[in-house]
């Protein structure tokens, strides 16, 4: 007579002389059947054992990843990536806005030149939100440095703000830099999106 009070997960550990005796095995080496095998009385009986799953051989993808791995490892055109990899990146979305935007631009003038391009002047958007309601003179060159560059470069997507003085008044605000990225459809499931 075999019994079974609850069902937990299977380990490689036998709760009987053979497996064969009824193909399923136990949860730990504490739960052990201690009756003579004409009469064996169990606390516990596990799911039978199963092989590990294995990775699904369709597709690009052959070894089990995460989705993080999965969208990097499509960005560097690799069938897979794992935890520690370093790998440069095909970037589907760049944002920046009127605090780290100016300092960027900067740096990218610095290390690539005052007539450097950008890679592609619809994959950039830029939301200035941070300092546009303000009489700060330096805060309004921020925004400032950002129309320029736009201007230089031809961004298809500045949200730009003209008209300090009431923000209905701009038909290109959208907002808060982060939540207008989603709501005007650019960061889309699967992308390398920097912000």
């Amino acid at each position: 007579m075999i019994m079974a009070s609850s069902l937990i997960a299977p380990t490689s550990t036998s709760f009987f002389q053979s497996k064969k005796d009824i193909g399923l095995s136990a949860s730990s080496s504490r739960h052990r059947c201690h009756k003579p095998a004409s009469r064996r009385i169990c606390c516990s009986i596990a799911a039978p054992h199963q092989a590990q799953r294995q990775p699904s051989t369709t597709g690009s993808v052959k070894t089990a990843t995460t989705m993080t791995e999965k969208i990097f490892a499509r960005a560097s055109e690799k069938s897979y990536l794992s935890p520690g990899d370093n790998v440069w990146v095909n970037v589907d979305v760049l944002m920046t806005h009127d605090v780290c935007g100016p300092g960027s631009i900067g740096i990218f003038k610095r290390e690539f030149g005052e007539n450097a391009k950008v890679w592609d002047r619809e994959k950039i958007v830029i939301i200035p939100d941070h300092y546009i309601f303000t009489s700060d003179e330096r805060a309004n060159r921020n925004v400032d440095i950002l129309r320029d560059f736009c201007n230089e470069q031809n961004i298809k997507y500045f949200y730009d703000i003209k008209d300090l003085s009431n923000f209905k008044a701009n038909p290109d605000y959208k907002g808060v830099c982060h939540v207008a990225l989603a709501q005007e459809g650019h960061c889309r499931p699967g992308e390398v999106c920097l912000v």
